[in-house]
């Protein structure tokens, strides 16, 4: 999977391409949902492309603590984006310049230089500056370059109730990894460095991921089942001498 960072303007593919636009924190059900109706478009020779965002527009824009961590840092997006069948990636660095850029912007001149076959959103999109620019218009601005717009429905959890970010981080938050896991349709993980301290090993550089509330949590560290402890200064204590590991959350 190619991987693009970018400030605006996307860089120029001559290669047809089928566009999702959207934050995907989390990969969650819904996401799923929306990368398998894309990847149905895709005829032969075409890509399937994500325009997504990092950091969160709430945090990026109102400093909002519940979004400065992220369900799915970009490492870990990035790998479940590939493992749902993603072909590239443009990661959008969101600031609150960027913030200003309005749809007609996005849409004539930072996605000029794709050759794009169609693009799919999900229910309810808003993209760009002003309250106007959902759906309707981007199907009104793509309709200048013969792009169709599809959208997709919200997968929803129940008869009214979409699967969303903000459930499953406060599933994260509360250490319900089984209803996390439900909600997102693959496990949680995190990943981090160790380091050693008075003859423990901690698992640091988590600025980045949600974390659960401080108490000791069932998981895997890397495939062996151990029992972990989260601190109130968000490292977590492990059992065993290691550099670098991936924990996954026991949801039994």
């Amino acid at each position: 999977m190619e991987i693009f960072q970018v400030k605006d303007r996307l860089p120029d593919s001559e290669e047809p391409a089928i566009l999702v636009i959207g934050k995907f924190d989390g990969v969650h059900r819904g996401h799923q949902y929306l990368l398998k109706r894309a990847k149905s478009f895709c005829k032969a020779g075409e890509k399937l492309a994500i325009v997504c965002f990092s950091p969160h527009p709430l945090w990026a824009l109102k400093k909002d603590p519940i979004y400065k961590r992220a369900i799915t840092p970009d490492v870990e997006k990035f790998r479940w984006l590939a493992h749902f069948g993603v072909d590239r990636v443009y990661n959008i660095g969101f600031t609150e310049k960027y913030a200003e850029t309005s749809a007609e912007t996005f849409i004539r001149e930072h996605l000029n230089g794709l050759n794009l076959a169609h693009i799919v959103v999900g229910e309810s999109f808003n993209f760009g500056k002003g309250r106007d620019s959902d759906v309707d218009l981007l199907m009104d601005l793509c309709g200048e370059r013969s792009v169709p717009v599809t959208e997709i429905p919200f997968v929803r959890d129940g008869a009214d109730h979409k699967v969303s970010s903000t459930d499953i981080r406060a599933a994260l938050y509360d250490g319900d990894f089984a209803e996390a896991e439900r909600l997102l349709g693959h496990p949680y993980f995190i990943e981090g460095d160790v380091r050693t301290e008075n003859g423990t090993y901690l698992l640091t550089g988590l600025e980045e991921f949600v974390i659960p509330k401080v108490g000791k949590y069932r998981s895997f560290v890397d495939g062996d089942r151990a029992e972990v402890h989260v601190l109130e200064n968000g490292e977590i204590r492990i059992p065993q001498p290691a550099t670098h590991i991936r924990l996954q959350f026991d949801t039994i």
